[in-house]
């Protein structure tokens, strides 16, 4: 129970930290977030730009399968880039810049559901602190955690 806690307790205050030092660099996002934080700001953007976990627990191949022409053969150990999703163009407009509007127009869960948006990880094997998060002192807040996808 303690490594359950720490484990999500310590991932969520990351978390609040680097939306804190994006806030800090980007003065107008601060002050936009200032004067409508309740209505707003979303952690998904925090999320996306800084996962609790860049890399996911790893995962073993249980079948040999092709992807994009790559044979991954049985028992391959497979490691999810959550940090790299989450930056990746392909999915996001201004991947490496920190806006919190770009949530408002689209319902994209971080549950799971959606492969471009994984910072919990997904499936059997989903982060346990998706919970914590959702009780902690930042679901109050509605800055996301609603998750309008699920």
């Amino acid at each position: 129970m303690k490594d359950m806690f720490s484990g999500g307790t310590e991932t969520s205050s990351t978390l609040i930290h680097w939306a804190m030092v994006e806030m800090m660099r980007n003065p107008s996002v601060l002050l936009k977030a200032q004067a409508e934080i309740r209505n707003t700001f979303t952690e998904k953007e925090t999320f996306t730009i800084h996962p609790p976990g860049p890399l996911l627990i790893a995962r073993e191949c249980r079948e040999e399968v092709d992807i994009n022409g790559y044979t991954i053969p049985l028992k391959t150990k497979i490691m999810v880039n959550a940090w790299a999703i989450g930056r990746d163009p392909k999915y996001w407009i201004d991947a490496k810049c920190f806006k919190p509007e770009r949530f408002e127009q689209i319902s994209v869960a971080f549950i799971g559901n959606n492969f471009e948006f994984l910072p919990f990880g997904s499936g059997r094997r989903i982060c346990l602190g998706i919970s914590f998060v959702k009780r902690s002192d930042l679901a109050p807040m509605k800055i996301g955690l609603e998750d309008k996808a699920s």
